[in-house]
């Protein structure tokens, strides 16, 4: 026999512990600080940009952000490795476990959107009359029936693209169709939810947990909070993960072709190349930056004022995690090959992250250039090459340092 109860309540307070103790090292005086004069700064300037706008489709863009954060509702389990073995004749013993599972995610996914949604309470309050209290019910309920969806579907269904399609276009509906008070759209809209949820409960019931799938889930999510640690201090948990990302093949191909012809930039900067590598097939850092860099452009473009303050707290984000591909390949018996010293490396790192900056920077700028004219492109410009610049001015302090 076991118990599920005192199970989940020993991983949760190991779960914890873990986290506090990277936390002193993340959040130290400097971070708190910066974080502190940013959201500060950011809320100042946010306020005003409000106050000025005169029309704005709050409707929609809220909706889709609304969506996105409702859609992602997995559940932590907090599983590990050895428990496919161990726990797989107990499966039925462990529902106690899995509900507090599933309770313990439901309010960390329910926090997250309560902060997206104090984001948007200066405009929902200035382009909308729906009341702040409805929506905030309607988020819970609209969380738990997503975490309900996603929970069969990640342990036992399966998961589909289709379906995750399907949940993100209603959840979009539905907080649409609330904030611009059309009961009569929300009431069909609920009762499709209802015989989806019922659906989806038929079919679930007929098989059993798909222990591979939460491994390989909890893996992830572990994985995604060690490499944020990594940015700040060595990780002896982390494990790094290649992709093949056969759309960017031609980049590589390109490279490749530069790489074998001698005397070339690459052929004499054999850390660039593989930083370069690194930085588009291994662990999550293209896709980190294709992330906020579209955030960051989406903000600036809706944006009335203060744009490239919001452009610096995105090229911060991104720097900031892109710090761990300098120590990717640290320890790898194969690096020692090169007969090249490690500052040849520090400076193909630095050129590989300033070429990543300069990118973003100019994403950013073009998209200032549209949305605002030339001075809040020169700015936002100027600002996320700064921001860069810093960072890398800090890293050469810290391997002086060391």
């Amino acid at each position: 026999m076991i118990d599920g109860k005192q199970l989940w309540k020993k991983r949760f307070i190991a779960y914890v512990a873990e986290v506090r103790r990277y936390g002193r090292y993340m959040f130290n005086d400097h971070l708190l600080l910066v974080l502190f004069i940013g959201i500060g700064v950011g809320a100042v300037v946010y306020k005003r940009a409000v106050d000025e706008l005169i029309s704005f489709p709050y409707a929609v863009i809220a909706s889709f952000i609304f969506a996105l954060f409702s859609t992602q509702s997995r559940v932590r389990t907090l599983l590990k490795e050895a428990d496919a073995v161990f726990l797989l004749p107990l499966e039925q013993q462990l529902r106690p476990y899995f509900w507090r599972a599933s309770i313990y995610s439901f309010f960390v996914h329910l926090y997250v959107s309560f902060i997206v949604f104090v984001m948007f309470l200066p405009l929902h309050l200035k382009f909308s009359e729906q009341s702040p209290l409805v929506v905030i019910i309607a988020t819970m309920a609209l969380k738990g029936w997503n975490m309900f969806i996603q929970w069969n579907e990640d342990a036992r269904i399966g998961r589909h693209l289709f379906s995750l399609f399907v949940r993100f276009f209603m959840n979009v509906l539905f907080f649409y169709f609330l904030l611009v008070k059309q009961y009569g759209f929300i009431a069909v809209i609920i009762l499709l939810m209802i015989i989806i949820a019922l659906h989806v409960e038929r079919r679930g019931k007929k098989v059993g947990l798909q222990w591979e799938q939460l491994l390989a889930e909890e893996r992830r999510r572990m994985q995604t909070f060690y490499r944020l640690v990594y940015a700040f201090v060595d990780v002896p948990h982390m494990k790094h993960t290649v992709k093949k990302r056969m759309w960017l093949r031609f980049v590589f191909h390109l490279l490749d072709r530069l790489y074998m012809r001698p005397y070339t930039y690459l052929y004499m900067r054999p850390y660039t190349y593989l930083y370069v590598r690194t930085f588009f097939r291994a662990g999550d850092y293209f896709g980190l930056f294709v992330r906020l860099t579209a955030i960051g452009s989406v903000f600036i473009f809706t944006l009335p004022r203060g744009v490239e303050w919001f452009a610096l707290l995105c090229s911060y984000a991104t720097a900031v995690q892109l710090l761990s591909l300098r120590s990717y390949h640290r320890g790898h018996p194969l690096l020692f090959l090169y007969p090249l010293s490690s500052v040849e490396a520090h400076r193909s790192f630095m050129r590989v992250l300033f070429t990543i900056g300069m990118n973003q920077a100019l994403i950013f700028a073009i998209v200032a250039y549209i949305a605002h004219g030339v001075f809040p492109m020169l700015l936002t410009l100027f600002i996320v090459l700064a921001c860069y610049i810093a960072m890398m001015l800090y890293v050469r302090k810290m391997r002086e340092e060391a």
